[in-house]
C-alpha cells in the first residue's frame, strides 16, 4: 500500500500535513473567536477529523487479516466497526451530531470541499470492504483496499489540516500545545498502521506492509513519543503541560517499550510472524491507540480553555438532547410512586437501605439491586443509553430523597442524597444543571464526566427528582 515511488514517503506527507495543521492552528486569519469555537464543537471537530486517518489503517488491518484467514470473525468485527465509525464521523463533520460534540452542520467551503474529496476516496474502499464482509471476491477486494486506502488516508490527513485551520482558536491553544496535540493524535494512526504492516509481512501481502515500512513506522512512533514525553523545544514541542500529561506519557512509553519487543524481530528481512503474533500485535495496537487517545484528552484538559472544552458542549448537549429523556411518562410515574412510598422514611432507614445495597454490590447482587435493574424504567434507560453509541456510559434517576428509582447499570451506592449530583440540582431547589469534574474510569478506560439535571412533573411543574448521566467526554474533545 505504501510502496511509493513518485510521491513523498507517507510519514513525510503526514508530517507535512501536521505542520500545515499547526500553522493553521496559530493563524489569526483562520481562527475563530473562543466562544464561537466552543459552541461550534471546535475541539470535537479537530479530534474526530484526526481520528479518520487511524480508521483507514484499522480498515487495512482488518482487510489484510480477512484475506489471510487470520481470526476472520474478529477481523470482520473490527472492519465493521471501522466502517461504521468512519461513516458516523463523516456524517457528524458534515451535518453535525450532538452525540459526538458537534452541534451544527459544516458551512465553511474549504472544509466542505475536503469532505467531498474524502467521500470520493472512501467510495472504492467502502465498496471493497462490503465485499470482504460478505465473503465475495475476497482476494480481489483486499487488493483493491490495499490500492485505494492510501488515497483515502491522504484525503483524511488533508481534511484534518483544513478542519484544524478553520476551528482551532489561537487564544485558546498555544502553538507548542497545538504541536504536541497534533503529534499525539498522529500516534493513533501509527498504532493501527503497525498492526496492518505486521499482517502484511505475515501473509506475504506486501501492499499492506513490509519489514521496511514497519521499521519506519516503529521508529516514527518511538521518536514522537520520546519528544512528547521529554519535550523538544528546538522543533516547537513543549514539555508536558501538566503532571497528568507527563504521567500518562511516561506510562505510555514504558508500556510501548515492552510492546515494541513484539514487533522488533520483523523489522528486518528474514523473520516471519505467524497468525498468533498478528493477533497479539492487533491487541497491542489497540492498547497503544487507547493510550494516545487518553494523552490527547489530557492535553485538551490541561491547556487554556480547558473548562469550556467539555463543559460548554456538554451543557448544550444536555439541554438539546438529554433533557428529552426527562418527559417520559413511565419515568415520571415511577418517580412519583417512589416519592409517595419513601415519604415517611427516616435518615436511619435511608442509611440502612444504602448499606443493604452496598452489601449486595459487594457480594455480587441481591434482591434490592435486581429489583431496580429489572424495573421497566431501567430497561428503558438502557435502551436510550445504547442508542447514544457509547456517548452516555451510565444513567440513573433519583427520587426526592436522593434514592435511586431506575438505572441503566449497577451503581456503587443506592443513596445519592449526600452528593452534589442531587444536592445541587433537586436538593437545593435551584432546578439547575450540575457538571462534575472529569475523571478517568478504569472500567471503560475513558475519561468521563457526570451531568445531572433536575426532573419536574410536567403536569404540575413541581420538582420531583433528578437524573445523572455519565458522559464519555473524549467524544467532545
Amino acid at each position: 500500500m505504501f510502496q511509493i515511488t513518485t510521491k513523498l514517503p507517507l510519514k513525510t506527507r503526514i508530517a507535512s500535513a501536521t505542520l500545515a495543521l499547526m500553522v493553521g492552528a496559530v493563524s489569526p486569519s483562520l481562527g475563530v473567536a473562543q466562544q464561537d469555537a466552543v459552541f461550534d464543537g471546535s475541539k470535537a471537530r479537530v479530534n474526530v477529523s484526526g481520528l479518520l486517518g487511524s480508521i483507514t489503517q484499522r480498515i487495512g488491518s482488518g482487510s489484510c487479516r480477512i484475506a489471510a484467514g487470520y481470526d476472520v470473525e474478529t477481523a470482520k468485527a473490527d472492519l465493521t466497526a471501522a466502517r461504521s465509525d468512519f461513516s458516523n464521523i463523516m456524517n457528524a463533520l458534515r451535518n453535525g451530531d450532538p452525540a459526538l460534540g458537534i452541534p451544527t452542520a459544516e458551512d465553511f467551503s474549504r472544509v466542505l470541499n475536503s469532505l467531498d474529496k474524502v467521500e470520493t476516496a472512501w467510495e472504492p474502499v467502502e465498496a471493497a470492504s462490503a465485499q470482504l464482509l460478505a465473503g465475495e471476491n475476497v482476494a480481489e477486494a483486499a487488493a483493491n483496499i490495499a490500492t485505494t486506502d492510501e488515497a483515502l488516508l491522504e484525503a483524511t490527513v488533508n481534511l484534518a489540516a483544513e478542519v484544524t485551520a478553520r476551528y482551532t482558536n489561537p487564544a485558546e491553544l498555544l502553538q507548542g500545545d497545538a504541536m504536541s496535540i497534533g503529534i499525539a493524535g498522529r500516534q493513533r494512526l501509527f498504532s493501527q498502521k503497525m498492526a496492518m504492516e505486521v499482517c502484511g509481512i505475515a501473509s506475504g501481502q506486501e501492499s499492506f506492509g513490509t519489514s521496511a515500512s514497519l521499521s519506519e513506522t516503529v521508529a516514527s512512533f518511538d521518536r514522537s513519543l520520546i519528544a512528547l514525553r521529554d519535550g523538544e523545544p528546538s522543533v516547537g514541542i513543549a514539555p508536558p503541560p501538566s503532571d497528568a500529561v507527563a504521567g500518562q506519557l511516561s506510562q505510555s512509553y514504558d508500556e510501548w517499550t515492552e510492546r515494541k519487543d513484539r514487533v522488533a524481530p520483523y523489522m528486518s528481512d528474514g523473520s516471519q510472524p505467524d497468525a498468533t503474533v498478528v493477533a497479539a500485535v492487533v491487541e497491542d495496537s489497540d492498547a497503544l491507540f487507547k493510550d494516545m487517545n487518553n494523552a490527547v484528552t489530557l492535553y485538551m484538559l490541561s491547556t487554556p480553555g480547558q473548562e469550556d472544552v467539555y463543559r460548554v458542549p456538554l451543557q448544550n448537549y444536555a439541554k438539546r438532547e438529554l433533557s428529552k429523556w426527562l418527559s417520559n411518562p413511565e419515568l415520571i410515574a415511577a418517580i412519583n410512586a417512589q416519592n409517595a412510598e419513601h415519604a415517611a422514611l427516616s435518615l436511619d432507614q435511608i442509611d440502612a437501605l444504602d448499606q443493604d445495597w452496598r452489601a449486595e454490590a459487594k457480594s455480587g447482587g441481591g434482591e434490592l439491586i435486581t429489583r431496580l435493574l429489572s424495573h421497566p424504567s431501567s430497561e428503558w434507560l438502557r435502551g436510550q443509553q445504547t442508542a447514544t453509541a457509547g456517548f452516555v456510559t451510565e444513567v440513573f434517576v433519583m427520587d426526592n430523597r436522593g434514592l435511586n428509582v431506575a438505572q441503566s447499570v449497577e451503581t456503587s451506592d443506592y443513596w445519592q442524597g449526600d452528593e452534589a449530583k442531587w444536592k445541587q440540582t433537586y436538593g437545593n431547589g435551584s432546578g439547575e444543571m450540575h457538571i462534575s469534574e472529569v475523571e478517568f474510569d478504569d472500567s471503560t478506560q475513558f475519561f468521563q464526566s457526570q451531568v445531572s439535571l433536575p426532573i419536574s412533573d410536567p403536569a404540575t411543574g413541581k420538582l420531583i427528582g433528578a437524573i445523572t448521566f455519565g458522559i464519555n467526554v473524549q467524544s467532545l474533545l
